[in-house]
């Protein structure tokens, strides 16, 4: 359909943004808040990655992103044409919960646990991309599906902390450290590399645990990471809150979706 057609290309761009264009080859939770008696503490704990070379200070990042097993992104990407603004949830075990915002197209709220997979367009959204029997058939609901649904290939990858982590740390080359600089009150190392799709920078913190707390990218859009170690809402919409996308028109399935 049309507006899942949206979605994916929104989650598409996203995806792209988030790998921030800097690969590179081969303790749970963040640095305290900034202005805390425990930043304060953090601040004064080099954890050493300023002396490192830029390629071991990506494999830190990376591997502090996976320990910490959740984070919140939050920031706007662009790409393909499309500004998205992104607010999302999301840990190792793929589960995630948030939004995505397209500039003026309208937005859908997104909510994974498990295979489970529910999205709720907005009126703005349904206004722009829907079909309007079908906007008016779901309502004020979600859409569900399913993980497997390759409509949403791109969505659920988002949500995976996992494919965040291996997007950052592999395909990136000419890896360089630049001078360190403040990010959300804490210093920053940034590293910055290129891919095929562009060039971007990664803040990985100097003290505390070394996460990624900034990715830029060249072609427009920055993406602060946050909320190290806090755990996904675990909430889902209930059946009453929830159409079943996959059996919204007859002979549609999850390996193979009907188009609207």
């Amino acid at each position: 359909m049309r507006g899942t057609r949206t979605m994916t290309a929104a989650g598409a761009a996203a995806a792209a943004v988030l790998a921030a264009g800097c690969g590179g080859s081969g303790g749970s939770g963040g640095p305290a808040a900034a202005g805390s008696p425990a930043a304060a503490t953090a601040a004064a704990s080099d954890n050493g990655v300023a002396a490192l070379p830029a390629a071991e200070i990506l494999q830190r990042a990376v591997q502090a992103l996976r320990d910490a097993r959740s984070v919140r992104e939050t920031g706007t990407v662009g790409g393909n044409g499309m500004t998205i603004t992104v607010d999302l949830r999301l840990d190792g075990a793929g589960s995630c919960a948030g939004t995505l915002r397209q500039a003026g197209v309208g937005g859908f709220q997104v909510v994974k646990a498990g295979q489970e997979l529910w999205v709720k367009p907005d009126h703005a959204f349904w206004e722009n991309n829907g079909d309007p029997a079908l906007a008016e058939l779901v309502g004020d609901r979600y859409l569900k599906t399913t993980s497997d649904n390759p409509q949403f290939a791109e969505v659920v990858d988002l949500c995976d902390l996992g494919a965040l982590a291996n997007r950052l740390g592999s395909g990136g080359s000419d890896l360089a450290k630049g001078a360190a600089t403040t990010v959300q009150g804490h210093r920053t190392i940034p590293v910055t590399g290129h891919s095929d799709t562009g060039s971007g920078t990664l803040y990985v913190a100097a003290d505390g645990p070394a996460v990624p707390l900034r990715m830029e990218r060249d072609t427009g859009g920055r993406v602060d990471l946050g909320d190290f170690g806090t755990p996904v809402p675990s909430a889902t919409p209930g059946p009453d809150q929830s159409v079943d996308l996959d059996q919204l028109q007859p002979g549609a399935s999850p390996s193979a979706p009907a188009s609207v």
